[in-house]
């Protein structure tokens, strides 16, 4: 019909132009960024500058702004009608004025959303040089918020998850990490974020639990683009278990008369041990043994001494215990052949006198 004609032709006009251009003209230069990025619900620019030589007479009658997949224009500003946005509110020309020469086509975005990511092509209809267009691709990120922290567990032979990360809310997804000297493996999931394009990262650091895994440290690495550079987050592992426990102090030599032996209960567990509790294979501890709490202080040994000793620890999720033998010997150890009394006294007065002399005590002799 003819209203659909006179509809149709400013767009004819306008590809006309498009495709005419006349020679001589390869000194109009369109500088417009690559690429440009902004944050979800923040403002941008999308820069667009036409250079001329200083000789070349130029008249602009059109700035455009047009976006990959989409029919309608997205801005346009007219040399004599002004600006013209078909679909939002959300976009301004930056300098382009009514009654001034069109040199900067700048278009501003403001309230970013995700649907606004894409390729953007700035064109300026020029007369009588023809058009010039380059594209912009704009990028809307949203920074991701990071925590990590522990997964308390129990013993167990199998694996399960001892570390969590979450990556809350990017735009793009954030790239999740792991830094381990334990062994292990990552397993991620991803979930639509509160905001609209974006995504929240979990990822879950997955071992067989032990003792030895409990307090130790892994690293949760979170790289994004909107980031200067990864975020490193530190978890300590929290592993339960039992007491596991050892008898210490009994170095095989202990003699009849001695008066510096001890035995210390050595117990490690998750919560602390909550009691130590020490007692023989055959019952009771021998009278010269004294129990304080995980030591076991014995003044002197004796005969009785010859016995095997049990130490028992309580914590909240059990007891455990260990047990050594002790075997008495008759005296001290004997000295190593061609030592002398004089030879053991460091940093002292020597004495000359022969040691059948000496009014030492030979037990206290014995025992230096």
């Amino acid at each position: 019909t003819a209203r659909a004609m006179a509809a149709a032709w400013p767009l004819l006009l306008l590809a006309l132009l498009v495709l005419w251009s006349c020679p001589g003209t390869g000194d109009i230069v369109l500088k417009a960024p690559t690429q440009v990025h902004g944050f979800l619900g923040d403002s941008v620019t999308l820069p667009c500058h036409l250079q001329l030589p200083s000789t070349e007479v130029t008249h602009v009658s059109q700035l455009t702004w047009t976006r990959l997949g989409d029919s309608r224009s997205v801005a346009v500003f007219h040399r004599t009608q002004g600006p013209n946005y078909p679909e939002s509110k959300r976009l301004e020309f930056v300098a382009a004025r009514l009654g001034a020469e069109l040199r900067d086509a700048s278009l501003r975005v403001f309230e970013l959303r995700a649907e606004d990511e894409g390729n953007y092509t700035c064109l300026f209809v020029t007369f009588p040089q023809g058009s010039r267009s380059a594209v912009t691709w704009l990028r809307v990120f949203a920074k991701p918020q990071n925590t990590a922290e522990a997964q308390k567990v129990q013993l167990t032979r199998e694996p399960v998850p001892v570390a969590r990360c979450i990556s809350t809310g990017g735009r793009p997804p954030a790239r999740i990490t792991w830094h381990s000297d334990l062994g292990g493996m990552a397993n991620m999931t991803q979930v639509q974020g509160r905001l609209s394009g974006t995504v929240t990262v979990t990822s879950l650091w997955i071992l067989a639990p032990s003792s030895q895994v409990d307090g130790k440290i892994v690293t949760c690495k979170v790289e994004h683009e909107s980031f200067e550079k990864p975020q490193l987050l530190a978890v300590n592992l929290t592993v339960y278990y039992p007491p596991e426990v050892s008898i210490s102090g009994y170095d095989g030599n202990w003699y009849l008369g001695q008066t510096d032996a001890n035995l210390t209960c050595d117990a490690h567990s998750n919560p602390e041990p909550t009691g130590y509790e020490w007692s023989t294979t055959m019952g009771p501890l021998p009278p010269s043994a004294v129990a304080q709490g995980a030591q076991l202080l014995i003044h002197p040994v004796d005969k009785s001494i010859n016995t095997t000793f049990i130490c028992n620890v309580t914590s909240a999720l059990g007891a455990r215990q260990a047990e050594l033998t002790v075997q008495v010997k008759e005296g001290p150890p004997s000295e190593p052949p061609g030592r002398t009394a004089a030879s053991t006294l460091v940093n002292r007065p020597v004495s000359y006198a022969p040691v059948a002399n000496s009014s030492q005590d030979p037990q206290a002799e014995g025992t230096r």
